[in-house]
C-alpha cells in the first residue's frame, strides 16, 4: 500500500483539462492524500473518508498528511500481520497493533506515548466516521466515560478512548531563546556572519520576505497555514492607529484550526516591516513577472475590486460576486489572481510571493526553514527552528511577561482569593484567546516553561514561608507564658 497526493498541475500536465474543476466537480481538492492498495486497487470507502477530512474539521495539508500517514500505517499492519483489511478490524487487532507498535522488543520500532495516542486519535475519527457513515457496525475501540468542568461550575460528560495511555506525557515544548531566534533571524535567513558582519558567500534569496514571515510568527503566535493564507488586501492600515503598539487584526475563520476565527494583535513594527516587503520586494517580484508576459497557473482563480472587507469572485453562474475575507478559504486565497478594471492581471493576492510571482506553498516554508537552520548550524549555532517552534516561542514569552506584569500590578495586601485567581487565570486566558486554543488545558504546558516561572515559584514559597514564621514569632511574643507540660500534667 502507498499515499499520494492530488497534484492539479500535474494532471493537466498529463493532459486532463482545467483540473482544478474537475477535481471539484468530484468532491476532490489539491493536496488531497489517497492510498492505494498493493495491486494498485482504489478503496474508494477509504479514501472518501480521506477527501472529507476538511469537512471533518481537518483544515490543515500537514494534518491531512499525518491523518493518512496513520491510517495507512494501521492498514499495512492488518494486511501484514492479521490478514484483514481497515473495515473488519476488532479489538484484539487494537491490542496487538499496540503491543508491535509500543512494547516491541525491536527499539527502532518503538514509538513514544505521544505518537500512539496521536495515531489513536486519527483512527478514532476514521472509525466514528464509518459508523456514521454506516460502513460499519461497531469500532473496534473500547470506551469509558468522565466529566469534565468548562466554566461556570457546569459539567460535561466526556467519552474517552481506552486505547489512549494516560501516562503520555505532553511532548516538550520546543522554543527559542532571543538571542537563539536573532541568530536565526540574521544568520540563517539573512545571511549574515554570527559576529554580524556580510557573508559573501550567501546566495540565499528573498531574504527579507522570509525575514518578515518569521517575525509576524514569532510576534502573534500565527499557525504558518494561517500566516501563508493571509491576503494583503485585508490587512489593516498602518496609518490611523493612534498612539498604540499594535492593531487588533480579525482571522478569517475558514484560515484558522476548526474555523474558530480570532483576534489577533499585529505590532507596528511588523506591520510597518510587511508594508514595506509588499511596497518593494515583492513589487519588483510582480514587475518581473509582468515583464515576462504576466502567465497564470492553471487553475487560477480571477478576483477584482478588492479591499479591506471583501473581493468579487466569479460564480458557477458566471456573474461575479462580491465575497467577503472571512470567507474565502485557503484553497481559493492560493489560487487568487487579482486583475484590474479592464481584467488585465495586476498579481496574486496573497502576501507571500516567490518566483514567477507564485504563491508561496506550506513545503516551500518548510524548506526555508530547514535551510535556515542547517546554516546556523555550519557556523556553530545549534538552532532547529520551524513555524511551530516560533509560535511557543511567543507564547512561553508573551506568557511569562504577562504573569510578570500581572503579579507586579497587584498589591500584596490585596490578594483576596479573586486576585488568586486573576493572577494565573488572566494571562493564561488572554494567551489562549490569542493562539486560538480551544480549551484553557492545552495552553498550561507553556507554564512549566516560562523563563521566570521557578523564580516566580520559589518567591513565592519563600514569601510564604516568612509568613508563616513572622506570624509564629507575633503570636509567640503576644501570648502569655505557660507551664511546662509536666507541670500541666501534675495539675491535671
Amino acid at each position: 500500500m502507498e499515499l499520494f497526493f492530488t497534484d492539479p498541475e500535474a494532471l493537466e500536465t498529463a493532459g486532463v483539462s482545467d483540473a482544478h474543476r474537475a477535481l471539484e466537480r468530484h468532491g476532490l481538492h489539491a493536496s488531497a492524500p489517497f492510498i492505494l492498495e498493493s495491486d494498485g486497487r482504489y478503496d474508494i470507502q477509504l479514501n472518501r473518508f480521506l477527501w472529507s477530512l476538511p469537512t471533518l474539521g481537518v483544515r490543515s495539508a500537514n494534518s491531512w498528511r499525518a491523518y493518512a500517514l496513520d491510517l495507512l500505517t494501521w492498514a499495512r499492519f492488518l494486511e501484514e500481520h492479521r490478514c484483514k483489511t481497515v473495515w473488519h478490524a476488532d479489538r484484539d487487532d487494537v491490542t496487538a497493533f499496540h503491543r508491535a507498535r509500543r512494547v516491541s522488543p525491536d527499539p527502532t520500532q518503538v514509538v513514544s506515548a505521544s505518537t500512539w495516542n496521536r495515531s489513536v486519535a486519527a483512527l478514532d475519527k476514521f472509525y466514528s466516521w464509518a459508523l456514521d457513515e454506516g460502513l460499519i457496525d461497531q469500532t473496534p475501540f473500547r470506551y469509558s466515560e468522565s466529566s469534565r468542568h468548562i466554566g461556570g461550575g457546569n459539567q460535561v460528560r466526556v467519552r474517552n478512548n481506552r486505547a489512549m495511555e494516560k501516562a503520555a506525557k505532553r511532548g516538550d515544548v520546543r522554543f527559542l531563546s532571543v538571542p537563539r531566534y536573532t541568530a536565526f533571524r540574521d544568520v540563517g535567513l539573512r545571511g549574515l556572519l554570527p559576529a554580524g558582519g556580510d557573508d559573501r558567500t550567501f546566495r540565499g534569496r528573498n531574504a527579507e520576505r522570509n525575514v518578515v514571515m518569521t517575525e509576524l510568527l514569532v510576534t502573534t503566535g500565527l499557525r504558518i497555514e494561517e500566516a501563508a493564507s493571509l491576503c494583503w488586501p485585508e490587512l489593516p492600515a498602518l496609518d490611523g492607529q493612534g498612539s498604540a503598539k499594535s492593531v487588533a487584526f480579525d482571522l478569517a475563520p475558514p484560515t484558522t484550526k476548526r474555523d474558530k476565527g480570532r483576534k489577533i494583535l499585529l505590532p507596528k513594527r511588523v506591520l510597518r516591516a510587511l508594508t514595506d516587503y509588499i511596497e518593494i520586494e515583492r513589487s519588483l517580484t510582480l514587475a518581473r513577472w509582468h515583464a515576462h508576459g504576466c502567465s497564470l497557473p492553471a487553475g487560477a482563480v480571477l478576483g477584482s475590486q478588492a479591499d479591506r472587507r471583501g473581493v468579487r469572485l466569479p460564480t458557477k453562474e458566471g456573474h461575479p460576486r462580491r465575497v467577503p475575507w472571512s470567507r474565502v478559504p485557503p484553497e481559493v486565497r492560493a489560487r487568487l489572481y487579482l486583475v484590474d478594471e479592464q481584467g488585465l492581471p495586476l498579481g496574486p493576492a496573497c502576501v507571500w510571493v516567490g518566483q514567477e510571482a507564485r504563491p508561496v506553498s506550506l513545503s516551500a516554508w518548510e524548506s526555508v526553514f530547514v535551510r535556515a537552520s542547517e546554516r546556523c548550524r555550519e557556523h556553530g549555532i545549534d538552532v532547529a527552528a520551524t513555524p511551530h517552534v516560533l509560535r511557543h516561542t511567543f507564547a512561553v514569552h508573551l506568557l511569562s511577561a504577562l504573569i510578570q506584569e500581572q503579579i507586579g500590578s497587584v498589591n500584596r495586601r490585596e490578594l483576596t482569593d479573586g486576585v488568586y485567581r486573576r493572577i494565573i487565570g488572566d494571562p493564561l486566558d488572554h494567551l489562549r484567546r490569542l493562539l486560538g486554543h480551544a480549551s484553557i488545558t492545552t495552553t498550561y504546558i507553556y507554564l512549566d516553561c516560562t523563563d521566570q516561572a521557578q523564580g516566580l515559584i520559589d518567591d513565592a514559597v519563600d514569601a510564604w514561608t516568612s509568613e508563616v514564621v513572622d506570624t509564629a514569632v507575633r503570636i509567640s511574643q503576644q501570648t502569655p507564658s505557660c507551664p511546662s507540660a509536666a507541670a500541666q500534667e501534675s495539675t491535671w
